[in-house]
């Protein structure tokens, strides 16, 4: 899988609400060590929201630092982004992510 294939997925949860796109994926080093390179890259969480700058930049997530006119004006536009864990998803056929109803 490609993070790119990933990335603009519709995500719905299993009751058929509707949270927006991916708009960004949180990915952390601590797979299986792949010698010469170190631990593996694993999807960690989805970033869902409605195709907003902010949610692009970041500015949704805590600590993020920056000047605090962005942090101000993303934080209070950006408030409808979900984080998802990825162990929440349930199915995903290319274009839609299904994630259990208790998800976000």
């Amino acid at each position: 899988m490609r993070l790119s294939d990933l990335l603009r997925s519709e995500v719905v949860d299993t009751n058929g609400r509707r949270y927006g796109t991916v708009e960004d994926v949180l990915i952390v080093q601590d797979g299986p060590l792949l010698l010469p390179f170190g631990a593996a890259f694993r999807v960690d969480r989805l970033i869902v929201g409605t195709r907003r700058v902010g949610t692009r930049l970041g500015y949704n997530r805590e600590g993020i630092r920056g000047p605090w006119v962005l942090r101000a004006l993303f934080g209070a536009i950006e408030r409808r982004a979900h984080e998802i864990a990825w162990d929440a998803v349930v199915e995903w056929d290319g274009r839609t992510i299904v994630v259990r109803a208790d998800a976000a």
